[in-house]
């Protein structure tokens, strides 16, 4: 394995009776926070008024924030700094998925350096300070409570770009299961593929390729999200289904998958932050369709010949037969989770492939990566629009 450094601050508490210790935990970060929650879910399932109640127990004042949608956008985020900053507050709590933690993470460094908010986005500054945040999961997927991410929609430019820093990492995250059980099959599918494509995407294109430590830390993984995937999508009321994927998508990006295996390359994830910037769609399910396109064209390298071996356990070798075998098994996978399988049936216009590769050219501009030309795009995406 190669050198590395890692770095971990956040306290899990995970479990049926995690809420019950926000008085206890929650008071020791601040005593007044900005709420930070996503549409009507948290109320239409009682869990506004729980977590309410546990903060008035705990004599916090909070301001709410609420109405943040799927691929936040810039604007919402700046709004909330306004808040942020006109009620000088302690910390942020975010209540939600991947969406309302990289709104909270973006305001929480953003109290500090609203001017420079886009360009942390854009890679030319990177935040150095920011608002303690503490978050509670409601739907798995993104493992934003678990790391030092943020993704955000640029309103104007329709680019979905990412920062990451130390800093951004929660103090203390809540996981409970049983607030992931009114997930509908739909987006517990498109959460879980999410977290599959976080390892995926190391396990493919890392710099150092042989077995090790990590290498089988990421096969677990994988084999447990397709397992527990769909036994969450054919019954939502399985708590230890819930369970181990809540555990797995936060362990799937928190940088243990990423120690010791040198430099690695989020290509998939660079061109679908096309399609859900613009077109506004869930990320997984875009992750879905690029995965399998990419699988299709690149089902003869070593490490995707490797994935299949690991993962599938098929015995490859020379027989290539066994390559079709398993696009087959990684497709049949898609379908038991319900989803569609190319970019078609999203009624995605056809016209629209050319400004859709010159929109993620611009990713792997600002992402440094110069392996994937426009063509290479191109081929993936046309791949994904027929599949």
């Amino acid at each position: 394995m190669k050198s590395f450094e890692f770095q971990l601050p956040t306290k899990v508490i995970f479990g049926r009776d995690a809420l019950k210790k926000i008085p206890k935990e929650v008071s020791q970060i601040g005593k007044k926070a900005l709420w930070v929650y996503g549409k009507d879910s948290i109320k239409r399932y009682g869990l506004y008024e729980k977590i309410k109640d546990l903060l008035e127990k705990s004599k916090i004042e909070y301001i709410e924030f609420g109405g943040i949608k799927s691929n936040p956008l810039l604007s919402k985020v700046l709004e909330g700094v306004k808040i942020a900053k006109e009620n000088k507050i302690d910390f942020i709590l975010a209540t939600g998925g991947g969406s309302v933690i990289d709104t909270a993470k973006a305001i929480a460094c953003g109290y500090y350096n609203e001017e420079k908010i886009w360009d942390f986005y854009e890679r030319k500054a990177f935040p150095d300070r920011a608002l303690p945040l503490v978050t509670i999961l409601t739907i798995a997927g993104t493992g934003s409570e678990l790391n030092n991410i943020s993704v955000i929609v640029n309103d104007e430019t329709r680019l979905k770009l990412s920062m990451s820093s130390p800093v951004l990492f929660p103090k203390i995250t809540f996981l409970n299961p049983d607030l992931t059980l009114t997930v509908p099959p739909d987006y517990t599918a498109y959460g879980a593929f999410d977290a599959f494509s976080h390892v995926f995407e190391i396990f493919i294109s890392r710099e150092y390729k042989k077995e090790c430590l990590t290498e089988d830390f990421m096969i677990m993984l994988m084999k447990n999200i397709i397992k527990w995937s769909v036994k969450a999508v054919n019954k939502p009321d399985d708590y230890e289904a819930r369970a181990n994927i809540m555990w797995a998508s936060s362990l799937a990006l928190c940088g243990l998958t990423k120690s010791g295996i040198g430099r690695y390359r989020f290509i998939i994830h660079a061109i679908e932050h096309t399609l859900s910037g613009i077109y506004d769609l869930p990320h997984g399910l875009g992750l879905a369709i690029l995965t399998l396109a990419w699988l299709k064209k690149n089902k003869e390298k070593d490490m995707v010949k490797r994935f299949f071996e690991k993962v599938f356990d098929l015995t490859i070798k020379k027989d290539k037969s066994k390559l079709d075998l398993g696009i087959e098994l990684f497709e049949s996978w898609l379908k038991e989770l319900r989803l569609p399988l190319n970019l078609k049936d999203l009624k995605i216009p056809k016209k629209d492939l050319d400004y859709l590769v010159d929109k993620a050219y611009q990713i792997f501009t600002i992402w440094k990566v110069e392996e994937y030309s426009k063509e290479s795009i191109k081929e993936i995406l046309e791949t994904a629009y027929s599949n």
